[in-house]
């Protein structure tokens, strides 16, 4: 096991957390305690945190995460919902649930994947230009981030990322470097809890097609919460996870 975790929590309930791009696994601790009962794993991916040193491509991960996620329930965020969802695809049984945060299957048209792998390339020769304290200011600020708010603490942690690492990221896992996981989406048969923030549009549209595709999933759409719809709304997120593991 390559990737680094830490674990938390004594409860009867096992979960393993994955996060997003240029966060830790340190991201998760306030939205995981409101779930209760529950030990809880927190893996730091790949370029990140304290598995800075450990470069993988998403085909990897999935395999690294579902080892680590073994007959636990598995809950990632943006890109470590991407990376969840290619741990459950590739080792169906490994895991007994799934939660998916604001993710995506993938880009399904060649011409714009291919785009996004230069606007990802560009977007990491830029990162390693500026160094990581610029561009985490220049990320929060994006319009996918309209209204969340983020603590100097969570500010700290992303830039406990160096610029290299998250460089390496974009080229190795980004949105441009994942496979279209759309018409593989009907072969999950494991449960599937589905959570975005009402006011992400293009992921809402993303998770209600998803809840569509996917046998056993659940659709949760958050209010007064964005794409970081589970630190928008930890307490909501929570009772989310919660109904759904008690049903």
């Amino acid at each position: 096991m390559n990737l680094h975790t830490e674990t938390s929590g004594n409860g009867s309930r096992e979960i393993c957390f994955i996060h997003g791009f240029s966060q830790t696994g340190k991201s998760w601790t306030t939205a995981a305690q409101a779930i209760g009962d529950s030990t809880n794993t927190f893996i730091d991916a790949p370029n990140h945190g304290d598995s800075q040193n450990v470069s993988l491509s998403l085909h990897e991960t999935g395999d690294e995460i579902a080892d680590i996620a073994f007959g636990k329930v598995l809950v990632g965020y943006s890109m470590g919902a991407r990376m969840a969802l290619h741990a459950a695809i590739q080792h169906p049984y490994a895991m007994t649930g799934l939660v998916l945060i604001s993710g995506t299957p993938g880009i399904e048209d060649d011409s714009e994947r291919a785009a996004r792998v230069k606007a990802d390339e560009e977007l990491a020769s830029h990162i390693e230009s500026i160094g990581t304290a610029a561009f985490i200011q220049e990320w929060i600020r994006q319009p996918l981030f309209a209204k969340s708010k983020f603590s100097e603490e969570e500010i700290q942690d992303r830039c406990r990322n160096t610029a290299t690492s998250l460089a390496a990221s974009l080229r190795t896992c980004g949105t441009g470097q994942q496979d279209s996981l759309w018409s593989l989406l009907p072969e999950i048969n494991i449960p599937v809890l589905l959570i975005c923030g009402v006011r992400d549009e293009k992921f809402s549209e993303i998770a209600k097609r998803m809840n569509q595709l996917i046998p056993h999933s659940t659709l949760r759409v958050l209010d007064k919460a964005g794409h970081n719809a589970h630190l928008d709304q930890p307490e909501a997120f929570a009772q989310a996870v919660n109904w759904w593991l008690q049903s």
